[in-house]
């Protein structure tokens, strides 16, 4: 009888999210954000491509336009960077983010009431809740550290091309252009095509480099620039600084993969523990039972 008592929550929640439904597929009046270009030709590629994303769109257009922007100005600041680091998926901003968060908080709530309906189980209805509205957290954190993982893995090659075209007589611009030229497409090459289009349009060097660090968010990429623009303040060369970057990158890779390697016997040993005890079961078990009943003998 008391599952009955989950039914309004569950038929409210049903009836927000009906209304939210056809909230997405009627044409919201609010305004989209701002976005830059490489941005907003991302979100037509995926509007074109995807409905569930148009409805996506919608609604959290319309939940964001509820929520004030000058008194989450330094979350949405937070949330801006975190989105730039990660590459920017699905090209959302940071106002779409909060009612992603909103919506995922909302639908695992509807799951935690159908599975109190179900097995009587109450306490799943916070749970589910709490862990809607952090999931996308979780999701941009490793959407972030994959796309950070991949940049260091590219970046002790497309530092040798530019410092060979550095050294072979290019300029910094140059040799950028040879790197888009030649690299496969990835968020390091994708970083250093923005780099080159903020110089050719009259930012200067310096600029474009520190856009570049603060984009990308990696300690290594930040000492890197650091590096380039105290050599572009000193006039000293860009090859040598950029050998000795590349060495270091190349060194903190093998660093890197020798430390996964030592890791790897620690992380096996809970599964081939686990692999073990059953092998014991399915092999001794009849024996030990059947010792247990006096029958063994």
């Amino acid at each position: 009888m008391s599952n009955w008592l989950y039914l309004p929550g569950i038929s409210l929640l049903l009836f927000g999210a009906l209304f939210f439904l056809a909230r997405g597929l009627w044409p919201s009046p609010v305004e989209g954000p701002k976005l830059p270009g490489a941005l907003i030709s991302e979100r037509e590629r995926l509007l074109g491509a995807s409905p569930a994303y148009r409805v996506f769109i919608r609604l959290a257009g319309y939940l964001s336009g509820w929520i004030p922007e000058s008194r989450w100005q330094n979350y949405f600041a937070g949330v801006r960077k975190r989105l730039i680091s990660a590459g920017s998926p699905l090209a959302l901003a940071p106002p779409e983010f909060l009612a992603l968060k909103i919506m995922g908080a909302f639908t695992a709530l509807a799951l935690g009431l159908l599975l109190g309906f179900l097995w009587s189980m109450g306490i799943w209805i916070p749970a589910a809740g709490i862990f809607g509205f952090m999931y996308p957290d979780i999701w941009l954190r490793d959407k972030r550290l994959k796309r950070q993982r991949r940049i260091l893995k590219e970046m002790p090659y497309q530092l040798d091309l530019l410092t060979l075209s550095v050294e072979a007589g290019l300029d910094f611009s140059s040799g950028l252009e040879r790197i888009i030229a030649k690299a496969s497409p990835g968020p390091l090459r994708d970083e250093f095509f923005l780099t080159l289009q903020e110089m050719k349009i009259g930012r200067s060097r310096l600029d474009s480099l520190k856009g570049l660090a603060g984009r990308m968010n990696i300690p290594d990429i930040s000492t890197l620039i650091s590096s380039l623009i105290q050599a572009e303040e000193m006039g000293s060369g860009l090859g040598p600084t950029l050998r000795v970057q590349s060495d270091q990158f190349r060194n903190k890779r093998f660093q890197r993969a020798e430390k996964l390697a030592m890791e790897a016997p620690v992380k096996m040993i809970f599964p081939l523990l686990f692999i073990f005890i059953c092998v014991f079961i399915m092999l001794f078990g009849s024996v030990i039972l059947s010792a247990f009943k006096g029958g063994i003998f």
